[in-house]
């Protein structure tokens, strides 16, 4: 399947930001790269290409797109990657289907927990990867992703015990990104879980920016042990805490061990300037009035895993809940914008059960 040049074909299913920004990168690398998004974004990219902006600098590099239809491209792919929300899964299995021919890879560079389970259920025989960028990009409009930083960059790992990810990762460095492969997939994606959980459920609950969240000492506190929650549940599990490209995540369990008032002094000017400017995704979900948001794969996920494990999860399951509620009726959310209090009040509450 791969091209005359020996380049392997890759599709980005639900191309958004993160699609759009490993799409373009490895394009520029001179790999086949297809993208398929939503309309607006994917008319932009195809009469003008991705543009990736970081640092004020900006180039622009042309991808084959198409608007959220795979019935516009033609041929085989080697690599089919889901960029698509964690609850778009199964829509995406069925558009994608036809595309997973022998040989094919399919991967889920998803948020959160449980989707490689969910598509390994509803595709038991196809040989499956996981994928994990932890560099930070938003899509400011369409056509345009904002690289936040210059720190991160990806980890593979198998799903399927006969993946193998090494050539994918070759590929990924050729396109300029720190590549790292990973034997455990769970213990990739439950590590990078503990990243996407700081600052993203009560920033988006109080429409927050995330560095006033951590600087809030009772804030910080519950981000601290939503945090250990989930850290609880993978030493339950047997789940080991690994380190991803740009960030040491075992060295941030340690620190958010340590008692509240400590941790809050080593980490919260890192908590509040690794984001920069960046608004978490459950704000962007509830921001844009989507009435769903990956929370479950999420706070949900730590809540579900305790659930089986018997560990306690309070913070975790108030959050879930609170955003589940905001999404269902985006008017509850006016209950919480900017009122810290209120969130603080069901916390403490919640912590002392």
């Amino acid at each position: 399947m791969s091209t005359a040049a020996g380049q392997p074909r890759i599709l980005f299913f639900g191309a958004g930001a993160v699609g759009s920004f490993l799409g373009a990168r490895l394009a520029q690398a001179g790999m086949d790269v297809a993208l398929v998004g939503r309309a607006p974004h994917m008319e932009t990219v195809a009469r003008e290409g991705v543009r990736i902006r970081v640092a004020g600098k900006a180039t622009s590099q042309p991808v084959q797109a198409a608007r959220q239809s795979v019935a516009e491209l033609s041929g085989a792919f080697d690599y089919v990657l889901l960029t698509v929300k964690g609850y778009d899964t199964g829509a995406a299995l069925d558009e994608i289907h036809h595309l997973l021919r022998p040989g094919t890879l399919l991967g889920s560079f998803q948020n959160g927990v449980g989707n490689e389970e969910a598509i390994a259920a509803a595709l038991p025989d196809q040989a499956l990867l996981a994928g994990s960028l932890t560099l930070p990009v938003s899509l400011e409009e369409p056509g345009e992703v904002l690289q936040h930083s210059r720190r991160g960059g990806v980890a593979l790992a198998p799903v399927s015990p006969e993946v193998n990810v090494a050539p994918l990762v070759r590929r990924l460095g050729e396109a300029g990104f720190p590549a790292r492969r990973y034997a455990d997939y769970r213990a990739m994606k439950w590590s990078k879980l503990l990243l996407n959980l700081l600052v993203n459920a009560q920033t988006a609950i109080l429409d927050l920016p995330p560095a006033q969240v951590v600087a809030d000492p009772e804030l910080f506190r519950y981000e601290r042990l939503a945090f250990l929650e989930a850290a609880t549940v993978m030493d339950r599990m047997h789940v080991a805490t690994v380190p991803l490209p740009g960030y040491p995540v075992p060295w941030l369990r340690r620190f958010m061990s340590l008692p509240a008032f400590l941790a809050q002094m080593v980490l919260e000017p890192r908590l509040a300037g690794g984001r920069g400017s960046k608004m978490p995704s459950l704000w962007w979900d509830l921001k844009r009035g989507k009435g769903e948001t990956e929370v479950r794969y999420l706070n949900g996920a730590v809540v579900d895993g305790g659930a089986r494990r018997d560990v306690p999860t309070p913070v975790n399951k108030v959050l879930w809940a609170i955003l589940e509620q905001i999404a269902a009726t985006p008017s509850e959310w006016d209950r919480y914008r900017r009122q810290p209090e209120r969130l603080k009040a069901l916390l403490r509450t919640a912590v002392k059960l």
